[in-house]
C-alpha cells in the first residue's frame, strides 16, 4: 500500500513558551543588546506570572482580556512609567506573534501605553553644576579626576552613561576636535564635536594619567585599566556628588542638564537631535518645551504690553515734567 505524506494535525500551533524562545532567538540574532533582551525576558516572566501562564499555556491564551488585566492591576501600585516599561517590553512581544506572516495570534488587538505626566527632566542647579566642575586638586587621585573629565565631557556633547564607558583613545581626535562614538543606543556610529574646553581639559587629563594608553585602551577605565562599567560609573559619581557637598546624584541628569542648556543658550534644536542621537524630534523637542521654565525670566524687559506701557509711563512724566 502506498504511503501517502500528511501534514501534521499540530504543525501551524505553537504553545506561548515556545513563541517567545523564538522570538528572542531572533532578537538576538538581530544583535539586540543583552540589557534589551534581559528586559524582554523580565517583563514577560512578570505578564506570565500574573496569569498564571505556564509551559502547557497555548498562546491563544494571550489575549487583550489577559493584557488588559495585567496593565490594569500594575497600574494600582506602580507608576505609569514602570508600567510603560513592562508593557512595551510585552508588546513588543505580542506584536511580533501578531504580525501578517507569522500569525502566531488571530486575533490582533491594540495596546496603548497609560498617559505620563510631563515632567520637567531632573537638571542639576547652576550652582551644583559649578561644583562638579571644579578643578580637582594636585592631591586628587585618579577617580576623582576621571569622574571631573566626565562631568565636563557629558556637559559638552550630552552622551549617555553608557556610551562615556566604551569610548577609547582611538575615538578621539584632539586636532580635529571630534569624537566618534561607535558603542550608542540605536547601535549607529555617532560624530560629534568637542569645545576647546574639553580639548584643554581632556589634554591635562590624558598627560597626567593617561600617557600610556594605546589607541585601543579606554579613555575612561577603572583603576585596573579595564572597562568601566555603569554601575561602577553611577557609584562613583554618587560619591563624587557627596564629596563636592552636591545632593543629586543622578548621573543621567548631567545629559538633562546640557539638554537645557544648549537650548536656553540658543542652540539649535535639530543640531540636538543629532548630537543626542535621538532617532526622531519627539524627546529633543521635550527640552525645547521646558526650556520654557525660562519663560518668566526677562518677561517684563520684552513684554509689549510692558514695553509700551512703561514708554507711555516716561512720555507723560516728561510732559509733567515740563
Amino acid at each position: 500500500m502506498k504511503r501517502t505524506i500528511k501534514k501534521s494535525a499540530t504543525a501551524d500551533s505553537i504553545n506561548l513558551m515556545e513563541a517567545f524562545a523564538e522570538f528572542i532567538e531572533e532578537k538576538e540574532a538581530q544583535n539586540k543588546s543583552a540589557a534589551t533582551i534581559h528586559n524582554y525576558k523580565q517583563s514577560f516572566e512578570k505578564y506570565c506570572a500574573f496569569n498564571e501562564f505556564d509551559d502547557n499555556t497555548g498562546i491563544e491564551e494571550a489575549d487583550q482580556k489577559a493584557f488588559l488585566h495585567w496593565v490594569n492591576t500594575m497600574a494600582q501600585d506602580l507608576t505609569p512609567t514602570t508600567v510603560n516599561h513592562y508593557l512595551r517590553d510585552v508588546r513588543t512581544f505580542l506584536n511580533w506573534c501578531m504580525d501578517e506572516d507569522r500569525a502566531y495570534i488571530e486575533k490582533r488587538f491594540k495596546m496603548k501605553e497609560l498617559s505620563v505626566q510631563d515632567t520637567k527632566p531632573k537638571a542639576f542647579s547652576d550652582d551644583d553644576i559649578a561644583l562638579l566642575m571644579e578643578k580637582p586638586n594636585r592631591k586628587a587621585d585618579f577617580a576623582e579626576w576621571r569622574t571631573y573629565v566626565i562631568v565636563c565631557w557629558i556637559m559638552d556633547n550630552g552622551a549617555r552613561a553608557q556610551t562615556v564607558c566604551c569610548v577609547k583613545m582611538e575615538d578621539i581626535d584632539l586636532k580635529k576636535k571630534t569624537i566618534t562614538y561607535t558603542h550608542t543606543k540605536n547601535k549607529k556610529a555617532q560624530v560629534v564635536g568637542m569645545s576647546d574646553t574639553l580639548k584643554t581639559i581632556l589634554k591635562e587629563y590624558i598627560r597626567k594619567w593617561r600617557y600610556g594608553a594605546t589607541e585601543e585602551d579606554y579613555l575612561f577605565p577603572n583603576i585596573g585599566d579595564e572597562q568601566l562599567t555603569t554601575n561602577a560609573l553611577r557609584c562613583a559619581f554618587k560619591r563624587y556628588c557627596k564629596d563636592r557637598g552636591v545632593e543629586q546624584h543622578n548621573i543621567h541628569g548631567l545629559r538633562h542638564t546640557f539638554s537645557l542648556d544648549y537650548v536656553r543658550n540658543g542652540g539649535n534644536q535639530f543640531k540636538l537631535q543629532k548630537i543626542l542621537g535621538h532617532s526622531t524630534m519627539e524627546m529633543t523637542r521635550r527640552y525645547v518645551n521646558l526650556a520654557a521654565a525660562d519663560i518668566t525670566s526677562d518677561y517684563d524687559r520684552f513684554s509689549p504690553l510692558a514695553t509700551t506701557k512703561k514708554k507711555a509711563s516716561r512720555t507723560k512724566n516728561i510732559k509733567e515734567s515740563d
